[in-house]
């Protein structure tokens, strides 16, 4: 039961980058809990309508996002929680941005739906 847990969890994921590259607001919506909190690598904390917003506006522009490393924890039947690793590529004013991050997200089950209801992520020192 938790291998298929986390296997769909872990493309949950995979979509939800997907999303965020593509521009694809109707997934993020989905794939969003209506409370979700948002935290940035830049302590800026968001909700679900300004992240989304934010994408589709193209105010803020993901060229890639390249899981390096992910851990999914099962937490009883309602949660997960998701650390991970991954290489971020943004556009800029000034041209592309390339910087590494650690995160945590949490999904949880809502009306039979994983949907992700917090996300902190940090960026690291490129080693």
């Amino acid at each position: 039961m938790a291998a298929k847990v986390i296997e769909a969890i872990r493309g949950l994921e995979r979509d939800r980058f997907r999303a965020m590259v593509d521009g694809n607001g109707e997934l993020l919506d989905a794939l969003l809990s209506d409370s979700v909190v948002y935290v940035h690598t830049n302590g800026k904390r968001e909700s679900k309508q300004q992240f989304i917003d934010a994408i589709t506006a193209g105010r803020r522009r993901y060229r890639q996002i390249e899981i390096q490393s992910q851990d999914v924890l099962t937490v009883g039947n309602e949660a997960c929680v998701v650390t991970g690793r991954a290489l971020i590529e943004m556009e800029a004013n000034s041209g592309a941005l390339l910087f590494p991050i650690a995160y945590t997200a949490i999904q949880t089950q809502e009306a039979g739906h994983w949907r992700l209801i917090a996300w902190q992520a940090t960026r690291c020192a490129i080693e």
